[in-house]
């Protein structure tokens, strides 16, 4: 299977969300807004992130829209000694038509077989750091980044990331609290 090409205009926004005492570590695909690439009615700021919204399966960002990587995080430790688990890329739609769903269906079978050239190639990943480049890797995407409500240094509220600082980013969520107080 031939490498997908680099995407610098895609990136990963990654989060961390925790409910009933596990925690969600994700990735939503978005794009940064050029507008030599998309002519219309968008009158964004280049370089703003974008979610990407479904509208025509051929559309340049459309088979993105919804897409998540994500994995569960046991934050009382309980569960895989407070590392991620259930790793898994999906949709995650508020509505699906026909169109849409066979969209879907196509790009998910695009993306194992990716998914499964890369682990053939690299071996299977140890832990989420892993899954998450793969990942990364079999859409194009090199950019990570973190979104923060407080207003950062550089005027901005991102956070920039390379594949390296993406690790550490998950390296810093699966140190569960009780880990870290034993260790005091």
């Amino acid at each position: 299977m031939k490498p997908t090409r680099p995407r610098p205009d895609l990136l990963l926004v990654l989060a961390s969300t925790e409910r009933h005492g596990v925690t969600e570590l994700r990735g939503t695909v978005c794009y940064r807004y050029d507008p030599a690439l998309e002519s219309g009615w968008d009158t964004h700021e280049p370089g703003t992130v974008l979610s990407p919204i479904f509208t025509d399966p051929a559309g340049r960002y459309d088979p993105y829209a919804d897409l998540h990587v994500r994995a569960a995080l046991d934050v009382k430790g309980n569960v895989n000694d407070g590392r991620s688990y259930a790793w898994t890329y999906e949709f995650r739609p508020h509505s699906v038509d026909l169109r849409r769903a066979q969209s879907m269906a196509s790009f998910l079978r695009r993306t194992d077989r990716q998914m499964t050239a890369l682990a053939q190639q690299l071996g299977a990943p140890t832990d989420f750091a892993g899954y998450l480049t793969r990942f990364a890797v079999a859409l194009g995407i090199t950019v990570f980044a973190e979104h923060s409500a407080e207003l950062r240094h550089d005027g901005t509220h991102w956070t920039w990331m390379d594949v390296d600082q993406m690790h550490a980013w998950v390296r810093h969520h699966e140190q569960t609290p009780t880990a870290t107080a034993d260790q005091s």
